[in-house]
């Protein structure tokens, strides 16, 4: 049976109609980063010139059975890995065959993936890049020593803070080495040494670019404010550059597609992804919440701290619906007070959750741009993650942290979870994010 790919392509996004308007809702929202739809451009151009390569029916067999994952996967499931199976049948039926592994890796960056990979792999990618950069600048005999997430140097705590994860790098790194194979077609030796020179330089190039901030920021190298930004960027050059060079040199073969058999096998195959995507259809298959979390723990602070804000001079506001209505399925309790021109949003988290992200998320999400800024140091010594957040000529200073009952701190979500969730710090959990106007002319 002969039937056109583009069609079953089109029947598969309406049979995932939820996935596909989760996906819209995503990439709109503003939450996370939109580069996914440049990997989606990408692979849609790819598809679009090998459209006239003959699709072996075993292609429909592997997208049937991508798709039943999902299905019988059900509510225990979460939107991201629904829309991952999705894309990845989806990949199946279009992806040229000369050069699959990095046309299927187009498809799958094109998901909304940074935000959850910065929450869930942020704290584990910091601390290992923290190891060894503190390995690297002990061979100067240094003497820096390494605790979690800090450096520590002559009595001075440097933080490697959430936007130094290196998930982006990563990211771009994946992109550009999927991007080299579609265009060379090395044959899937020569693709998967590109994307393992690009996962390798990626994350070897976030320690270098560590090593060097490390010099800025204890101040044994006295440069402006341009340093932190232009060391990254020539760190993010140099290992884009190094993945163009073994692209660029890898020998081009055209394979055919032999994993997915002859062609006079498998004839039914088509009709198999046809009765799935029915299946899809009427089970109205609604994309899931199910969300790695820890054991609910007691939650009954929220009157004291009430009252210790209080006393500090701060007032209840309420909140806006939007907000609101995020309060309500929140795993705790979330709320607003004011200050003078600040504004403090406190969330009392009663279980390791996902549900409780970076307040510059929530900036994004209503129309802000958004730009880290240097770990912030309270008087009293407590550690603040910041960003600075721009709409139009307002300028806000976003301060964020955690805080335990057994006297731990974090300054951003992904280091809190992981503590969290594996049971090494005590809850309930407060967050606080504290916002502060800045005036036009003022820097960081």
């Amino acid at each position: 049976m002969k039937a056109p790919r583009c069609v079953f392509g089109f029947l598969l996004l309406f049979a995932c109609w939820p996935s596909v308007r989760w996906y819209g809702a995503r990439m709109l929202d503003g939450a996370d980063e939109p580069w996914g739809v440049l990997a989606l451009g990408a692979a849609l151009v790819f598809a679009a010139l090998g459209r006239g390569q003959a699709v072996s029916p075993r292609r429909y067999l592997l997208a049937a059975v991508l798709l039943l994952v999902p299905l019988l996967l059900g509510g225990v499931t979460t939107p991201l890995i629904q829309g991952l199976f999705v894309v990845l049948a989806l990949a199946a039926l279009w992806v040229d065959r000369r050069a699959w592994l990095g046309h299927t890796g187009l498809f799958v960056l094109a998901l909304p993936l940074i935000s959850s990979l910065q929450f869930y792999g942020g704290f584990p990618l910091r601390w290992a890049i923290g190891k060894l950069s503190v390995a690297v600048l002990n061979l100067f005999g240094l003497g820096v020593e390494s605790q979690g997430t800090v450096m520590l140097w002559r009595g001075e705590a440097i933080v490697i803070d959430a936007p130094c994860s290196g998930v982006q790098m990563l990211w771009g790194s994946a992109f550009l080495a999927c991007l080299m194979i579609c265009i060379q077609k090395p044959g899937w030796r020569g693709a998967l040494l590109v994307l393992q020179v690009a996962s390798a330089s990626a994350f070897a190039g976030n320690v270098l670019r560590n090593v060097l901030l490390f010099f800025v920021e204890s101040g044994l190298w006295r440069l402006g404010k341009w340093a932190h930004d232009g060391i990254g960027l020539a760190v993010f050059a140099l290992v884009l550059a190094g993945i163009v060079w073994v692209g660029g040199r890898l020998e081009r073969r055209v394979e055919l597609d032999r994993s997915l058999g002859p062609p006079f096998r498998f004839r039914w195959a088509p009709l198999a992804l046809a009765g799935v995507l029915v299946l899809s259809g009427l089970s109205r298959m609604e994309t899931a919440n199910a969300l790695p979390e820890g054991p609910v723990v007691r939650a009954d602070i929220v009157d004291t701290l009430r009252e210790e804000l209080f006393r500090e001079g701060w007032y209840a506001l309420p909140m806006e619906d939007q907000a609101a209505a995020y309060a309500r399925g929140f795993p705790g309790s979330i709320e607003l007070f004011g200050k003078d021109e600040r504004r403090l949003v406190v969330r009392v988290i009663n279980r390791a959750t996902r549900r409780y992200h970076l307040a510059a998320d929530c900036y994004r999400a209503i129309g802000y741009t958004t730009e880290p800024m240097p770990i912030f140091k309270a008087v009293d010594g407590a550690m603040w993650g910041r960003v600075l957040v721009v709409r139009g000529g307002e300028r806000l200073e976003v301060r964020e942290r955690v805080v335990s009952l057994d006297g731990q701190s974090w300054t951003d979500p992904s280091s809190w979870f992981w503590s969290a969730l594996l049971g090494r710090s005590e809850g309930p959990w407060i967050g606080y994010a504290e916002t502060v106007p800045m005036s036009p002319a003022s820097g960081f």
